[in-house]
């Protein structure tokens, strides 16, 4: 029965719509060859409210450096200037991870949308040469008005193919890390989760530390909390699917990293499942060939 309920997850986590994604932009896995940080250290996304709604969370794309405190916020826009003007709700906060993939943060109160109006997605960054949440060229990109300041005044704007999500509020469940990993050429691989395991809503699951221009399986499947040892390794996931992906190089540190999008469907039937990821790599620096990295587990609510 779990085994059927994870296939009708993974078959259709294509093509369902998340109920609780508002509104989203740009929803790929694809980014541009563009970084920011100082000056270009706020940016902030326009974008119309489809609907009266409340926004609980957001997400933009971004990664390839150390760890930095980023934050999210709505503000509204100016009539008069056209410049984001008042804060709606209040900002929510996270610490980045290094792998380029969709994160962001709670809002710590939510903001109020009134439907048709246009509002913007205010990103804060620290630190230096983060990716830029835009998407790679594509004739189907949807473009934005970007506005860029320094932190003091908004001094630039363009229009860029931005990528972003916004959530209303939901209720989600809860994700836990396990097992240990396997080392390769730059030690172990990591492997996390990110966005909220809920109904309706997307869930990404990335690798880093890993060699880059190599193959790489991903196991989807349920827990195996003790996990079973191969010559080649542990296995806490017991793989029901298996994906083949490719790390691609990331830098600062220097490594092979990607992340892969699942969207949970808005089925009853899903809630309370524990689907639980691993990756495996095929690294010539690890022994016998093979690094791996532990597994995480999200379960749905």
């Amino acid at each position: 029965m779990r085994s059927r309920h994870l296939v009708a997850f993974l078959l259709t986590a294509a093509s369902v719509a998340a109920q609780q994604l508002v509104l989203a932009q740009n929803d790929d896995l694809s980014y541009g060859n563009n970084a920011v940080g100082w000056p270009a250290s706020v940016l902030a996304f326009r974008f119309t409210a489809p609907a009266a709604v409340t926004i609980d969370a957001a997400q933009v794309f971004t990664g390839n450096q150390p760890p930095a405190t980023h934050t999210l916020e709505i503000r509204t826009r100016d009539g008069a200037t056209g410049l984001p003007a008042a804060l709606v709700g209040q900002p929510g906060s996270w610490s980045t991870v290094h792998a380029r993939c969709w994160q962001g943060a709670r809002l710590q109160q939510p903001a109020v949308l009134a439907a048709n109006t246009d509002y913007f997605l205010v990103w804060r960054v620290q630190g230096m040469f983060h990716q830029h949440s835009v998407a790679a060229t594509s004739a189907s990109n949807v473009l934005s008005e970007v506005r860029v300041s320094d932190g003091s005044t908004w001094h630039a704007q363009a229009t860029l193919a931005a990528k972003f999500r916004l959530f209303a509020p939901y209720a989600a469940g809860s994700t836990n890390a396990y097992g240990s990993a396997r080392p390769g050429v730059y030690g172990d691989p990591t492997i996390g989760l990110s966005g909220w395991p809920a109904l309706g809503s997307p869930v990404d699951v990335w690798l880093d530390n890993a060699a880059y221009g190599q193959p790489a399986l991903l196991l989807i499947g349920w827990p195996i909390p003790g996990g079973v040892s191969f010559p080649f390794g542990d296995v806490f996931v017991t793989g029901e699917v298996v994906l083949l992906v490719q790390p691609w190089l990331h830098t600062s540190p220097l490594a092979g990293a990607l992340s892969h999008t699942f969207f949970v469907p808005n089925l009853p039937a899903a809630s309370g499942l524990p689907v639980s990821f691993q990756f495996g790599v095929f690294d010539p620096a690890a022994q016998l060939g093979f690094a791996h990295s532990a597994a995480v587990t999200a379960v749905l609510q």
